[in-house]
């Protein structure tokens, strides 16, 4: 009954973050969202210094594409060994499905990137939504959520995981390569995905609690 009840949870939380995404697509298309992309830009860059461009410089980094990748194909692999397949599994299809997702929804709407700060380099793709933000989140939560942790050492690692995604998303904009509204609808996307992937994938079940009922 409780992994039902979460499961309904899980089909009404990605429900809502579809209607967002849907909701800040159709904003986007008809600049209902500049003026509060550019008041969030200045307000972000105006608190900028050399040293935090230079953490989060790094900070972006572990959100890109060939990281995130590699963490969670290293973690599924990891995974199998220990016997936790349900885990690696989800880890392998919320990740895949993230990527086809971003590409998807990027060539749809074909958002061009603002000008960047710092002379940081432009990545080639479309700006909307983030891919930093939508895989770093489907990566990072997706870890948290099945790591095999308990006590208070399991919501440290979430609270760190939530910090880390944050941090993520407000590099890109610090940067100057993407909106805010590119960061919120990768974020919105993720949530869509990962909820959708628990409920209908992995429907009466927790994968997360393999290691759990092992202990």
């Amino acid at each position: 009954m409780q992994d039902r009840r979460f499961e309904w949870m899980a089909l009404i939380a990605g429900a809502i973050a579809f209607l967002c995404l849907v909701w800040l697509a159709a904003k986007v298309t008809v600049g209902g969202t500049l003026r509060f992309d550019q008041t969030v830009r200045s307000a972000v860059h105006s608190v900028a210094s050399p040293g935090l461009t230079l953490l989060l410089q790094g900070v972006t980094r572990l959100g890109s594409q060939a990281v995130v990748i590699s963490i969670a194909v290293f973690a599924a692999l990891v995974l199998f060994r220990q016997g936790r397949t349900d885990c690696a599994l989800m880890i392998l299809i919320v990740m895949g499905g993230a990527e086809l997702l971003e590409s998807t929804i990027k060539l749809q709407f074909h958002r061009q990137r603002p000008e960047p700060f710092f002379d940081t380099p432009l990545p080639p793709s479309y700006s909307f939504p983030s891919g930093h933000a939508l895989l770093s989140f489907c990566c990072y939560g997706t870890l948290a959520a099945v790591a095999d942790v308990r006590g208070a050492l399991r919501w440290l690692l979430r609270a760190a995981s939530v910090a880390l995604i944050l941090l993520i998303g407000i590099s890109r904009v610090y940067l100057g390569v993407h909106y805010p509204s590119d960061i919120l609808a990768g974020w919105t996307a993720a949530v869509a995905w990962t909820c959708g992937i628990y409920a209908l994938v992995f429907r009466g079940g927790r994968p997360w609690t393999a290691g759990d009922s092992a202990a």
